[in-house]
């Protein structure tokens, strides 16, 4: 029987490849410009908070959500869209359609990685 390193169990509940990176997008707003946060979740000082909490939100359930459904158009003028992406999935959601958990990761990710600006493609 093999002993697994310090930190192993995580890893191994989330999978083999670990928690991995997540990405959050946020769009639109008065100047259009593009801002990312990316953490890697298994280097973070917040691996296990953010790691549990990226796989027990809901992503199968918004991974195919249509934009135009969720997009700043339908939120009003001047408002954010969020992508939000990991190994898990991927979800968009208008500002003003974010459900609460998805806004708690939002913000923690925020909290822990640097936002850098980027033009949108």
């Amino acid at each position: 029987m093999s002993e697994e390193p310090a930190g192993a169990a995580g890893a191994a509940d989330s999978g083999a490849e670990g928690f991995g990176r997540l990405v959050v997008e946020r769009s639109g707003g008065i100047g259009g410009m593009l801002v990312v946060w990316e953490v890697d979740i298994d280097t973070s000082s917040r691996r296990d908070d953010l790691g549990r909490r990226v796989t027990e939100l809901p992503w199968s359930d918004r991974s195919t959500a249509d934009p135009a459904t969720t997009s700043s158009a339908s939120a009003g003028a001047d408002r954010f869209d969020y992508l939000i992406e990991s190994r898990f999935g991927r979800v968009r959601f208008g500002e003003g359609q974010m459900p609460q958990e998805w806004r708690r990761l939002v913000d923690e990710v925020r909290e822990v990685a640097e936002p850098q600006r980027r033009r949108p493609d």
